[in-house]
Order: C-alpha cells, then sequence, then structure tokens
C-alpha cells in the first residue's frame, strides 16, 4: 500500500502534523498575589499564628469531603507524617509500588521500614489487591496505594484487602488532585491521604504537601508528626514529645497560594479530563499502541497521558515512536523514571546510611519480583498535559499518532 506524501511522518520526509507550540496559560497571577499580600500584613509567616495555613486546610478538608486537612511542606513530607501518625516503625514492612516518585518511598525508609514492592496491572499501571496479595507478610504493616497518572487504584478491592488482613491503608495522591473513585475523592478510603503541592502537579505552591484523614486521633498525631510533637493546642504541656516527629510545618505565604490554587483546582481538572477524552477516543484501535487504562468507578484527572507500544506490531521501539513523536512536533518521553525503584543504587547496594545498617539491608530486591512493571518501563511513553491544551492541540496530536503509527505499521508490514 503506498502512503500520500500528506500522510508521510516527518522522520519519512513529511510535514510536521504540528507546527506551532501546545498552549500554555499563566499559572500564578493576581488572586495569589493577593492571598501574598494579605500574608504579609499579617505580620507573621508561622501557621500557628496567621491564618492562611489555617483557611487553606479547612477549604481543603471541605473540598475533597474529608473531616480533617493537616498542610506539611511537600508531598513527600505527607507520607512521611501519614507513616508516624500510623506507627511505622523498624522492621515493618510497607508494601509499595515499584513504578512512583522517591518521594513515596523515602518515608518508608526514614521510619526504619522496610518497603515492599508489589507488581502493577499492566494496562493501568498500578498495584491492584491480587499484586499486593501476594507480597503481604507477618511483618506487613500498611500499604501505600500510588494513584499514578491521575488513575486510582481499585480502592474497593484493595481496602476490603486491608481490612481482612489488619493493615493499615495509605494513598499517595500526589499525582491525583481531582481524582475522585466511586463518587468520592480518593484520599479518604485509606486511614490517611496525602497530596503534594509541588510546582509540577495540578495546583502548586511550589513545594508543599497535604494530608486528610477523617479520623480525630490520627488528625491530632498528623500535627504533631509536622511539628516536632510540639503540642500548640492551648492548655497543652507544648514541648513535652511523645514520639519521634519532624518538622515539616508550612509557612504562610505557602498557604496563601494555596488557597488561590484551590480555587482553580476544579476547572483545571474539567479541562484535563476533556482533553484526554478526545484523545483517547480519537486514538483508540491505532495498531500497536495500547491506551491507559481507567480502573473501574474511577473519574481520573490526567497528571500524564502514558500509552505502551507493541514493538512486534508496531515495527518500532519506545525510544524510535517517540523520536517519531517529536519530529511531528508533538513532545514525548520514553520509559519514564527509567528502571523500578528497587533497581536504584540505594536498594541494590543497601546504601541507605553511610556506614550503618539499615533493616532494609537483609532484603534481597530482584528484577523477577515485578515483571510487569518492567516491561511498562521498557515500552512505555508518556504525553505532557496540560489544561490550557486546545482543539488545535488535540487535531495536531491526533495527528501526528495516526501518521506515524500507520506509517511504522505499514512499513513492518512489507518489511513482513
Amino acid at each position: 500500500m503506498t502512503i500520500s506524501t500528506e500522510d508521510l511522518p516527518a522522520f519519512a520526509g513529511g510535514k510536521p502534523a504540528k507546527t506551532t507550540p501546545f498552549a500554555k496559560e499563566k499559572r500564578y497571577g493576581d488572586a495569589e498575589l493577593q492571598q501574598l499580600k494579605e500574608a504579609l500584613d499579617q505580620g507573621t509567616l508561622f501557621y500557628a499564628q496567621g491564618k492562611k495555613v489555617k483557611t487553606l486546610e479547612e477549604q481543603f478538608a471541605k473540598h475533597h469531603g474529608a473531616k480533617h486537612a493537616i498542610a506539611c511542606t511537600s508531598g513527600t513530607a505527607a507520607i512521611h507524617s501519614a507513616m508516624m501518625a500510623v506507627g511505622i516503625s523498624p522492621g515493618d514492612e510497607v508494601i509499595v509500588p515499584p513504578i512512583t516518585d522517591m518521594g513515596s518511598i523515602v518515608p518508608v525508609l526514614f521510619q526504619g521500614a522496610i518497603p515492599v514492592f508489589a507488581d502493577l496491572d499492566p494496562k493501568s499501571y498500578v498495584m491492584t489487591a491480587q499484586t499486593i496479595e501476594k507480597c503481604i507478610t507477618p511483618k506487613t504493616r500498611a500499604v501505600l496505594a500510588v494513584h499514578l497518572w491521575g488513575n486510582a487504584c481499585d480502592l474497593g478491592a484493595i481496602k476490603k484487602l486491608c481490612d481482612d488482613r489488619k493493615l493499615t491503608l495509605l494513598e499517595d495522591c500526589a499525582q491525583a488532585f481531582g481524582c475522585k473513585y466511586d463518587g468520592k475523592c480518593v484520599g479518604n478510603f485509606g486511614a490517611v491521604g496525602c497530596y503534594s503541592y509541588n510546582e509540577f502537579k495540578h495546583i502548586s505552591t511550589g513545594d508543599g504537601g497535604m494530608t486528610i484523614t477523617n479520623d480525630d486521633d490520627l488528625a491530632k498525631k498528623l500535627r504533631l508528626a509536622t511539628d516536632k510533637c510540639y503540642d500548640r493546642s492551648p492548655n497543652a504541656k507544648m514541648r513535652q514529645a511523645t514520639f519521634l516527629a519532624a518538622n515539616y510545618r508550612m509557612t504562610e505565604l505557602q498557604g496563601a497560594v494555596g488557597i488561590a490554587q484551590l480555587a482553580k483546582l476544579d476547572s483545571i481538572v474539567e479541562r484535563r479530563q476533556k482533553w484526554c477524552a478526545k484523545l483517547t477516543e480519537q486514538i483508540t484501535g491505532l495498531p500497536g499502541i495500547t491506551l491507559p487504562k481507567v480502573t473501574d468507578k474511577c473519574d481520573p484527572s490526567w497528571w500524564f497521558y502514558m500509552v505502551r507500544v507493541e514493538p512486534e506490531v508496531l515495527g518500532a521501539t519506545a525510544d524510535e515512536f517517540v523520536q517519531a513523536m517529536h519530529k511531528e512536533g508533538v513532545p514525548m518521553g520514553a520509559h519514564y523514571i527509567g528502571e523500578p525503584i528497587y533497581a536504584y543504587p540505594l536498594f541494590q547496594h543497601h546504601s541507605a546510611f553511610d556506614h550503618a545498617e539499615h533493616p532494609f539491608n537483609a532484603r534481597v530486591y530482584k528484577k523477577a519480583d515485578c515483571p510487569e512493571a518492567e516491561k511498562i518501563l521498557q515500552t512505555c511513553c508518556m504525553l505532557s498535559i496540560n489544561e490550557a491544551y486546545t482543539d488545535d492541540d488535540l487535531e495536531g496530536t491526533v495527528r501526528a499518532f495516526n501518521k506515524v503509527v500507520n506509517y511504522l505499521h505499514q512499513k513492518r508490514g512489507l518489511k513482513g
């Protein structure tokens, strides 16, 4: 079959599908400036004396349908605070995914606990109750469900498993602002939900974090965990620390920006959902391309859009496909984090500390533990998503997918 000049991909001599930059919009503006001015006018930037962090916490809890929200300095701090609050201790095992940010894993290690990596679903890219169950041992204390790319884990099945096995369920919602499962915001299904206000998330304070919980006692411990175990409630003996805690206090400046950003969240998520729904509809069925599978009962918030290539069908590797898309004017990345977390030197060399043992040193981390995760990283290609993307951006992206995939597939057929 002859490919017309119009459909010839750019890497083969055709014209690029996308010749203009993808749309962007100004992230911070007058709303943030007004909130910052009010914070400065208070005369204090300390959370316990000002109003901005308290206001953000109240609004965040209400927006997410949670009883309590406790602010902190980062998504990593949020997870670490949660680990402290639920009592994760040295020698405990915590089940985690192998494809995530180190910020999901560092808190486990800082508590002296042992990360145990559960494999992932090959299409949704998240842990399942089945992969988690295979990892449970008598030492297992908790499961950290990471809602990768804005897609929830199967929280119904995972929560039932954790309840049945008396395990604590924690949720890493860093990539899942605005994601809902069974009609509720993620973060409400486990004991604690952890969010990140990192610069690259749906909404941001530059850096910052938030935990949510519906448990009154956990809320108190989460507050203590972020403030050196100092109890700042009225009539309390403030400096009578009762457990090892960190200093993860959010400043009033972060809180101020967070208030303005939270007001934009619904619009940001809605626009991402509409754009990605159209993209999915228009590229479904392309040979050699596997689209991301949304978990049942989930309304994803699309932090990024990750596809997988089938080299034996497409006739190209992930790297080759990404290079071809770049030529079309569509920036994509291959292999996401490159290799599973357990393949990092930290785990292979057991080098957590300079000259002392960590409890995880007794564990051997092998590639065979998570074969699906290995395959995902070998074949995945990521498309960055932004709420400002337009119909023109969509048209160019779809055209690029069609040109590249059809050409590669047909070329492979001719070779065969």
